[in-house]
């Protein structure tokens, strides 16, 4: 229901930018063009995800792939295994051996067989179903190094039996202990990974030394390949939720970071500048592997099928790391694996960045800026976290303020809005005077605002201003680990959707299920939408619009049925505060027979025209001008 022409265009772009924001966030990315792409490039596990294929490993003169490891055969005697392995065939057989590192957030999993980590608990999270954590398994993971030998061979280090160094331990408190896994090719020469907690951190050391390998390896030889894969399992409740929150990010050496497609089904991406860090993050946790520009050039890719609930999403990482034969070779890599939390991520070092994976604005840069907002009510947030209160009434407090701050503008705002109802009969005189010529219209119109001391865009400049604020909310909620399997009311998980009624299939537009709080949303949109309509006088000069307050919470009630309950509770809140702040004004603060008297006094002592309503007018002439036709 619009006030008039003036408030109609601000409406309307305020719905356009709803629609479009929105649309943006779930648009696909050409899907059937690079389904058939991901389909022939996917293999499937037993139970149906997607396997790491074989790694190619390089020559050493370009990153062509040369070749792919493939296990070695147990019954193997050593006479095929020398003729194959060289100096590394006494490692090509062996037992399988586990050994633990870890702290008070931590349990990695170390396995000889490879040099892999078997597995990453973290201790301080469950998944949605109340089991133990498990970041991920060798099963889902796999990490190997490659690179020459003599006669063309080429080594994979996961193909070997690494032998330890050191006993399985425990870090309390701000100790650091080493633990280390060979793979060794005779007396004093080996390949080492190297692992080192320090303290209670999410954060260790993992170091690659080669050593003694300088006889071994080609002196033309002069780069190492990396071959990294991860298969994320699902460890939330929705699987479509944390898909759309999923994603390869990557940090250019002293630059930008940025990442793979979360929407398409498979992307690639090639890069041939050094790389700082490589992190697979999941909605909620992540892994990355941090160098100091050493990740030279190679290939990343992402790939997930839309209709397979069994993964959420492959990554893959393929690059080179710079070699110089040497007595010893050094690499000093560092790695994370935990939890997305904003504040911790920032304090790993502030040069790298790494906080950049947590979402905090769309990659359009047209509303990148968002970002800055959407820290701030990090910041807010953190400070209420501190008081120990239940996240629901946090939420609740921060809306609060919101309102509180934004008290001036709103009460601007409804006093516009009764202004132009008491300029409504004459506004709507106009119409009758001047019937279907909306540009005399629009002139005299800009005649009596001018007189009256009247803006037309009072009503619509707060919701301008607070588009930019549920815009950085809807980043805010879907990103936050702290409301993470919280419950608030009768959500058991702030962070998924607050079901109260699911289906044994799946309906068009609503889904399997029906949330609530979107439920309550929609209904105080619409009784929002009444109470604007009754403040209103100009509703019906525009007919063809009126209903638009009406639909648009109908529409939004679709989208936002799967969005996490955090979310739509927060729209929630914002609407019926905004009804009860709008009833107070309207009741004790608005005096009509004040501000018709204050109107009239106007008319009587016009101010000059501002700035802008001159420009405005000069506007409007030159639509008039234009719309005459013109003469033969």
């Amino acid at each position: 229901m619009m006030k008039n022409k003036e408030t109609l265009i601000g409406w309307t772009l305020v719905i356009a930018l709803m629609i479009g924001f929105v649309f943006y966030q779930n648009k696909k990315f050409a899907e059937e063009q690079e389904k058939k792409k991901a389909l022939q490039k996917t293999e499937k596990t037993e139970k149906g995800s997607p396997t790491s294929t074989a790694p190619t490993v390089t020559s050493s003169s370009d990153t062509t792939p040369v070749a792919a490891f493939k296990p070695i055969n147990p019954n193997a005697d050593s006479l095929v295994l020398s003729e194959e392995f060289g100096a590394f065939s006494a490692a090509a057989k062996g037992d399988e051996k586990l050994f633990v590192i870890e702290n008070d957030v931590q349990k990695i999993t170390l396995t000889n067989k490879g040099g892999q980590i078997k597995s990453v608990e973290l201790k301080k999270y469950k998944t949605w179903d109340k089991q133990p954590l498990i970041l991920f398994t060798n099963k889902t993971n796999s990490l190997g190094y490659q690179f020459p030998i003599d006669n063309n061979r080429i080594i994979d280090t996961r193909q070997f039996y690494f032998v330890p160094e050191g006993e399985s331990f425990t870090v309390t408190g701000d100790s650091s202990k080493s633990f280390a896994l060979r793979l060794y090719a005779g007396d004093g020469k080996y390949f080492e990974e190297k692992f080192t907690l320090k303290g209670n951190s999410y954060l260790f050391n993992y170091d690659i030394n080669v050593v003694g390998l300088n006889s071994i390896i080609p002196a033309n030889n002069t780069f190492l390949s990396v071959s990294w894969d991860n298969t994320l399992v699902s460890l939330e409740h929705n699987i479509q939720l944390e898909r759309r929150y999923s994603a390869l990010y990557y940090k250019y050496n002293h630059s930008d970071v940025t990442h793979l497609s979360e929407d398409k089904e498979s992307e690639d991406a090639n890069f041939d500048t050094p790389l700082e860090w490589i992190s697979y993050k999941q909605q909620f946790f992540n892994t990355t592997l941090f160098s100091n520009g050493q990740f030279e050039r190679g290939k990343l890719s992402t790939h997930f099928n839309k209709n397979d609930n069994a993964f959420v999403k492959q990554y893959r990482s393929n690059f080179t790391i710079p070699y110089k034969s040497g007595d010893k070779v050094n690499y000093a890599f560092q790695f994370f694996m935990g939890p997305n939390n904003y504040n911790m991520l920032a304090g790993l070092d502030k040069d790298r960045d790494v906080q950049s994976i947590i979402k905090l604005s769309p990659d359009f840069w047209l509303f990148s800026w968002i970002k800055y907002i959407t820290r701030f009510i990090i910041f807010v947030f953190s400070w209420f976290n501190h008081i120990n209160l239940n996240f629901g009434i946090i939420i609740l407090l921060m809306t609060i303020l919101l309102k509180i701050v934004l008290h001036p503008l709103t009460a601007k705002s409804i006093e516009s809005a009764a202004k132009m109802k008491i300029l409504a009969p004459e506004l709507a005189a106009l119409k009758e005077k001047y019937g279907d010529d909306q540009g005399k219209i629009g002139q005299e119109q800009m005649k009596i605002y001018s007189k009256a001391g009247v803006s037309p865009l009072g009503g619509c400049l707060p919701l301008l201003i607070q588009m930019p604020i549920l815009m950085a909310m809807y980043y805010f909620f879907p990103a936050s680990i702290e409301l993470r399997q919280q419950a608030f009311l009768w959500a058991t998980d702030l962070s998924s959707y607050d079901s109260i009624a699911t289906f044994s299939s799946t309906l068009p537009l609503i889904g399997d299920h029906i949330s609530l709080f979107t439920i309550l949303m929609t209904i105080t949109s619409v009784g929002q939408a009444v109470m604007n309509g009754q403040m209103n006088a100009m509703g019906n000069q525009q007919p063809g619009m009126k209903y638009m307050p009406y639909f648009m919470p109908i529409l939004l009630m679709f989208m936002f049925n799967n969005f996490p309950a955090a979310l739509t509770y927060y729209y929630l809140l914002q609407n019926l505060l905004g009804i009860g702040h709008q009833w107070i004004i309207q009741k004790f603060f608005i005096n009509e027979e004040k501000l018709r008297r204050q109107i009239e006094e106007n008319k009587k002592n016009p101010k000059p025209a501002s700035t802008w309503q001159k420009k405005l007018a000069d506007m409007q002439k030159q639509a008039e001008q234009r719309s005459k036709p013109r003469k033969a």
